[in-house]
């Protein structure tokens, strides 16, 4: 239904909207082809944890692409309203998703259903404790794990701490702080060790051969600044 399609998000303009950032539609078109469009065989009939899940753009494009249910995890109400909002007027069957407003952390111990396949987008560099979260995901026992994430320039395995201002609505809530929360930038030699030590293997999206001919919004996939990543649960 979502299949072969550059252009996705034209089609469902309010996505355009109701998100708080990253919402042009040059950046979401061509991140649902690297993350959704691409992986169309891995979604397809599974049920999908959407962490950090925002206004429910990935989720609604993972149904559309036959995925046979969608759970997200999101701290803030407004775009958990938003989503539903959103899944209605485009004519999503609610017995397809549900959302959960809560912290993640907490939230994620609390899933109870078989999830087939994680959605890792955007979240990755905005925590902390980031062996704390894979290790909560291979719990779910997980087929795969999709990532999207900014990452340090290192070429070292290491994580790069930065301060980020908690009232950004790029960034991501920390009831424990009253201005900023520090977080950690993983290289993407960390994030390789750290799938190795969970039990996954892993292939990225190559951006850089995708004939992307317009890079206006995605500079960051463009200098590497930012990678997409399928890791593959070797249980399986």
């Amino acid at each position: 239904m979502g299949m072969g399609n550059n252009f996705f998000f034209d089609s469902y303009p309010d996505f355009f909207k109701t998100s708080i950032v990253g919402s042009t539609p040059n950046r979401l078109n061509n991140r649902y082809k690297a993350l959704i469009e691409s992986n169309h065989e891995i979604i397809q009939n599974s049920v999908v944890l959407d962490l950090a899940s925002h206004d429910g753009r990935w989720s609604f494009a993972a149904l559309l692409n036959g995925a046979s249910k969608m759970i997200g995890i999101e701290g803030r109400k407004k775009l958990v309203d938003s989503c539903y909002h959103t899944m209605r007027k485009y004519g999503v069957s609610d017995k397809k998703y549900s959302f959960i407003v809560g912290d993640l952390f907490d939230e994620i111990k609390n899933v109870d259903e078989k999830i087939d396949v994680v959605f890792c987008f955007g979240i990755f560099y905005h925590v902390m404790n980031h062996m704390s979260l894979l290790s909560s995901i291979k719990k779910l026992r997980p087929r795969y794990i999709i990532i999207d994430s900014a990452i340090s320039s290192s070429d070292d395995p290491i994580i790069e701490l930065k301060l980020e201002n908690i009232h950004d609505p790029a960034s991501a809530i920390n009831a424990n702080v009253k201005e900023q929360s520090i977080v950690g930038w993983p290289s993407k030699k960390s994030i390789e060790l750290m799938l190795i030590g969970i039990g996954f293997d892993f292939t990225y999206y190559d951006w850089q051969h995708s004939r992307i001919v317009n890079w206006k919004d995605i500079e960051d996939y463009q200098k590497g600044e930012r990678v997409s990543i399928v890791a593959k649960n070797l249980d399986y």
